[in-house]
This record gives C-alpha cells, sequence and structure tokens, in this order.
C-alpha cells in the first residue's frame, strides 16, 4: 500500500482555490489580454508538428496564463522543435527529425523553409531556454543566476519576460509559415 499524506476537506480546499483564484485575477487577466492580443482568434492553417506540438501550444497558453513561466517556454521550444522535424519527417529525413533543435533550425535556414530573422529568433529561444533545462556552473556557461544579475535581479520577473519573449518568437516563427496570419489581414465581424 502507498503511503499518502492526509488532506484536508474538501470544504477548506474549495475556499483555498477560491482564495487563490481571487487574489490572482488581476495578474491573469493581464496575461490573457497579452495571449490573446499575439495569438488572436483561432486561425486556418496546417501545423505539421503532430501530437507534441499539439500539446504544446495548448498546454504553453494555459500554462502562460496561470503563471507558469518555465513551462511556458519549455512548451514554446516543444511546439517550434516538432513543428520544424515535422517537415524533415515527412519526407524521411528521420536523422535530422533527431538532430536537436539547433540543428533544424539551423537545415531550415540553409533550405529556405525559415528566414533569416526566424532562425535567429528560434535561436534566442533555444538559448534562453537552455539554462532552464540544463545545470550550469555560474560565470562558466551562462546559468540563471548570470542572466538574472545581468537582466532583472529578480528570478520572477525574468522568468515572466521570457516567458512573453518565448510566445512572440513562437508567433513571429507562426507567422512566418502563414503570413496572412496577422491582425491586419484578419477580417472583423464587429
Amino acid at each position: 500500500m502507498r503511503e499518502k499524506w492526509p488532506v484536508p476537506t474538501k470544504k477548506k480546499l474549495l475556499a483555498d482555490i477560491k482564495e487563490t483564484d481571487a487574489a490572482s485575477r488581476a495578474a491573469r487577466l493581464e496575461r490573457l489580454e497579452f495571449l490573446l492580443a499575439e495569438f488572436g482568434p483561432p486561425a486556418d492553417m496546417m501545423l505539421i508538428g503532430g501530437i507534441g506540438a499539439m500539446f504544446a501550444i495548448q498546454e504553453l497558453q494555459s500554462s502562460f496564463l496561470n503563471g507558469n513561466y518555465m513551462a511556458t517556454i519549455f512548451c514554446c521550444q516543444t511546439f517550434a522543435e516538432h513543428s520544424l522535424a515535422g517537415g524533415y519527417a515527412l519526407s524521411g529525413q528521420d536523422a535530422l527529425v533527431e538532430s536537436g533543435f539547433k540543428k533544424l533550425i539551423d537545415q531550415s535556414l540553409a533550405d529556405g523553409t525559415i528566414s533569416t530573422r526566424v532562425a535567429e529568433r528560434l535561436h534566442e529561444l533555444r538559448e534562453m531556454r537552455n539554462p532552464y533545462t540544463h545545470p550550469r556552473v555560474i560565470r562558466k556557461r551562462q546559468s540563471l543566476l548570470d542572466r538574472i544579475v545581468a537582466t532583472t535581479g529578480d528570478p520572477h520577473s525574468m522568468a515572466e519576460k521570457d516567458a512573453r519573449d518565448a510566445i512572440q518568437i513562437l508567433v513571429d516563427f507562426l507567422r512566418h509559415g502563414c503570413p496572412s496570419w496577422t491582425p491586419s489581414k484578419h477580417e472583423t465581424n464587429g
């Protein structure tokens, strides 16, 4: 039998959820406005990144809305990496599919499927994510602490800024693949 911790009553848990919900409502509203301004309404575009990309695009929005910034960054990279790999998977380039994000970006640029600017932005996302994922010795390779000191001085502010930047990088990537997916080209009915 697996040992488990005692759990408060459902009434107490619900009260805690309501309290937390009320306390975070204004911040979540602001983050929702940011998401809607970046992603807009659902778009008609084919996404070739498979199930990994499908989960990533859904979960990155939920994660950001709820203030899970590191998860947002991971999901943004997951979506972009699966999407880049999807085209190569369809053409049977299995070794490239499994070669890593950097090689996928570089090959996509060489093949002309992404622009130099999009490649630069995707490399920014990759470099942003690395210190969150890989332990680093301070001042040897850029660690999270090095980044905090060099940017905001506050880990939470830096992570939120990184998540916002990651979302904008992903939107730039999506708009490159679907140039008609921009606010100026979207017809509104109201």
